[in-house]
């Protein structure tokens, strides 16, 4: 008969097979089966010391656990997981469970050592007849290592390696294996290798271990589980995918009767038991385990609690490493968000705001006396892709998932107030606000010293004009009020308040730092972008009577064990102004929304309870805000356009409903009306703390004489006295050209801390003969130049339907009066 030439090919690689794997069979045969060494060419000294040399300790190491975060009422928010795994105790395993699975992969576990001699010989033979490791012969420790060995691969490549079934590799790594559980059975009692087992196998549909394969299966749990769901669970373990009940009803069903049989066939159950159970069907009762915040009830708030994990050192020493414990560790996160206030912010935001509007609505709300982030809120739906989906948090910082920042428009009027009443100016100082003025830049000055700058700024007012004081000009936002009140506080005092308090720019720099806010003379009209989040966490401060808590949505993480990582139940707080500013501030903030004709007159809470805030509305209305707090919270809208187009929002519709001129009070206020009345609905009513008179009077220092200086030399003397000056006015004089003739106000005179003085200099012309009024020569300049208004702000939002004009304004030839007012905005 010929002989085929595949026939000798094929039986020239088993033998060349045999001869390449023969060494390293032996090894392990000499070890545990000295009568068959001889036969593969070994000795069994040789065989032994190699077997014995192989890696032994298998270091497995903590396995990987899903993580869980949690509202502050202990409710689920979101689940993290690299691999679904809640680790058990074997005691909260069920008894029929570890039945089921002995009795198909390993019946006389308890019974025997390590190896299963008997079977892994049968499994040689059949593996070198078929040319590759087929399997067989394993005990319940070798598939522990196993496990344990590709758990640990950190590539494709590895778990490759890890599961190579051909040739001398596959072998090699049956032998590593087999040593492995040599050693494993010294170091661990059965019962710690059964359970150890039972944690790390897998079980299909993304569940590791029991504990995930009962909630997924069947919405149970490892201790509760049936003789049915038990023998399912046991037989997908052989092949997770392919007895995937979920995927393969048929073939899982069929895989759970033969664990039955087997469990009858060794005595564990009853054949009866066995017949009634192979009569039920699956039994499925599915509950998936959702992996991040997409499918979290509050996403953009579950998005900054990871961006806030991984940058907190406690839980490793770099943001990859704390990732990795998230996804691995089985940690507990205890978030501050309240269900109750972000179901409230969320309902007010998408009221008012579509998910497919072309702007879009920012919330974000903060407990003032702990910092808590306790609602975090966006018109558009949180995830990766589709029409009205966004996966940027607007209502953060962008080193927290956010944005950009949004121009804050007049809101950051308040801190302009703050460091003009920290500086003792009191509240009745008043100052003429025309429609517009021209003000040199450079008599604005920053913590850096005066700004150099030749330019002038123009501001402009959309709500007329008159004499105004710290109450009404802020009540009616005028722009021409706070842009000289600004040169006098100058911008260090309110940027400094404003960090201090936690408002910094939403953008980074270049490298990837965060930036402090730009000290430029439209800081009081919203020149900077930030996010609703750090206006929230601002505007706390002044309800917690000038102390910021930093605000965090993170009360406490522990690890799988119990052992607390992270803890801020006990916030580190730190004063940035003085109570009794903070305490006036609130009293003049409470008039914005108590008084007639402020701004924010409309957002007057439903049960009369103390709250305080401030619209704002850009230049062009490209933003519009409303920020206001109560003593429990401080909450932060804006609206905006977020796409760049850096359009108005004039005219637009927000939820089907066209609005003409949008404006802080129209818009972001009354979202921030009805979340705040949802989220204190039976909330205890709390007042403000009443100003001390001492404070709102302010303090009055008496104005240096300077006449007779230079410029410089008279704005240093007044400036070490706490005032701010700057040149009014030139006269014809016989002193030279820039000295002092005179200021305004004038030398002795009392006047509030940090006035502004006005200097009258010398022009280096001698009087004229006839000039005995001793007059300026030429009126103060009106500056010209660029409008450098284009990142201000066009307040004044609730004039639309009324003006109530201030008590005792004076108009002048000229000025607009009141019936000529432009709507306002």
């Amino acid at each position: 008969m010929a002989i085929r030439p595949s026939a000798v090919v094929a039986t020239v690689r088993r033998v060349l097979l045999v001869a390449g794997v023969a060494a390293l069979c032996g090894v392990l045969l000499a070890g545990l089966a000295l009568p068959v060494v001889a036969g593969l060419g070994l000795t069994a000294r040789e065989s032994a010391d190699t077997f014995a040399a192989m890696p032994a300790d298998l270091e497995p190491g903590p396995m990987a656990q899903t993580s869980y975060m949690v509202d502050s009422e202990g409710q689920p928010l979101a689940t993290f997981f690299e691999e679904n795994r809640v680790e058990v105790g074997l005691d909260a395993i069920s008894p029929v469970m570890k039945d089921a699975i002995l009795a198909v992969e390993d019946d006389r576990f308890y019974e025997r050592g390590p190896i299963d001699i008997q079977g892994t010989l049968r499994a040689f033979l059949r593996n070198v007849e078929a040319g590759e490791t087929q399997g067989g012969g394993s005990t319940l420790t070798q598939q522990y290592v196993k496990q344990v060995r590709v758990s640990q691969a950190t590539s494709a490549e590895e778990v490759q390696e890890v599961q190579a079934s051909t040739g001398v590799e596959g072998y090699r790594r049956k032998l590593e294996e087999l040593r492995m559980a040599v050693q494993v059975e010294q170091e661990l009692t059965k019962d710690e290798i059964l359970q150890r087992y039972l944690n790390i196998a897998f079980f299909g549909s993304r569940s590791y271990g029991i504990e995930a394969a009962a909630r997924t299966y069947f919405s149970t749990t490892a201790a509760e589980l049936t003789l049915t769901q038990a023998a399912l669970l046991a037989g997908i373990v052989q092949q997770p995918v392919a007895y995937d009940p979920t995927r393969d009803p048929e073939a899982a069903l069929g895989r759970r009767n033969v664990v039955l049989n087997r469990m009858a066939a060794t005595g564990r159950i009853s054949e009866q038991e066995a017949a009634e159970a192979r009569a039920t069907d699956l039994g499925l009762v599915l509950s998936s385990t959702p992996n991040g915040c997409v499918p979290s009830y509050a996403g953009y708030f579950c998005d900054y609690v990871v961006h806030e994990l991984l940058t907190m050192p406690e839980l490793g020493e770099t943001p990859e490493e704390r990732q990795n414990l998230l996804e691995r560790g089985g940690l507990r996160v205890e978030t501050t968000i309240s269900r109750s206030a972000q179901d409230a912010a969320q309902a007010a935001v998408s009221d008012r705001v579509a998910p497919t509007d072309s702007a879009i609505g920012s919330l974000a709300t903060v407990q003032p006396n702990n910092g808590y982030i306790r609602a975090m809120a966006n018109s558009r739906t949180y995830g990766v892709e589709g029409n009205g989906v966004s996966s940027i948090n607007y209502a953060a910082d962008e080193n927290m998932g956010g944005g950009n920042g949004i121009q804050s428009g007049s809101t950051f009027k308040a801190f302009v107030l703050a460091a003009a009443i920290d500086q003792g100016i009191p509240l009745n100082t008043s100052i003429n606000a025309p429609q517009q003025v021209s003000l040199r830049v450079n008599s604005f000055s920053t913590c850096d010293g005066r700004i150099r700058s030749t330019e002038t700024w123009k501001p402009k007012n959309s709500t007329g004009s008159g004499t105004f004081n710290l109450r009404t000009g802020t009540e009616r936002s005028v722009n021409t009020f706070f842009a000289q009140l600004e040169q006098r506080t100058g911008l260090c005092l309110p940027a400094t308040i404003a960090q201090g308090a936690g408002v910094m720019r939403a953008d980074l720099d270049d490298d990837g730092a965060v930036q402090p806010l730009n000290q430029v003379p439209s800081f009081t009209l919203g020149a900077n972008e930030v996010s609703p989040l750090s206006m929230a966490a601002g505007y706390a401060m002044f309800a917690n009577r000038g102390v910021h808590c930093p605000t965090t949505s993170v009360v406490r993480v522990t690890d799988s064990a119990g052992n607390v990582l992270v803890d801020h139940t006990q916030p580190t707080c730190e004063k940035v102004i003085e109570p009794e500013v903070a305490d006036a501030v609130n009293s003049v903030l409470q008039g914005v929304i108590d008084n007639p004709g402020a701004t924010g007159n409309r957002m007057r809470l439903d049960d009369s309870r103390a709250a305080a805030g401030k619209t704002g509305t850009t230049n062009d209305a490209i933003a519009v805000w409303f920020v206001g707090y109560t003593p429990q919270l401080a909450t932060a809208v804006a609206v905006a356009d977020v796409d760049g187009r850096l359009e108005t929002l004039d005219g637009r519709t927000y939820n089907g409903e066209r609005i003409r001129e949008a404006c802080g009070g129209c818009i972001p206020g009354p979202i921030w009306k009805q979340m705040m009345d949802g989220a204190l609905d039976g909330a205890e009513e709390i007042k403000f703390t009443a100003p001390d008179p001492e404070t709102i009077r302010g303090v009055t220092v008496r104005v240096p004489d300077v006449r007779g200086m230079d410029t410089d030399a008279a704005i240093e003397t007044l400036e070490a006295e706490g005032f701010s000056a700057g040149i009014s006015g030139e006269v014809n004089s016989d002193l030279q050209e820039g000295v002092v003739v005179s200021t305004d106000p004038g030398a002795g005179a009392e006047v509030a801390s940090g006035s502004n003085i006005g200097l009258v200099v010398s022009n280096g012309e001698a009087p004229a003969d006839d000039d005995v009024s001793g007059g300026p020569a030429t009126q103060p300049p009106t500056f010209g130049g660029e409008d450098g208004d284009e990142e201000g702000d066009e307040d004044g939002e609730d004039w639309r339907d009324t003006f109530t004009f201030p008590p005792g304004a004076v108009f002048s030839p000229g000025e607009v009066l009141p019936g000529e007012l432009l709507p306002a905005r």
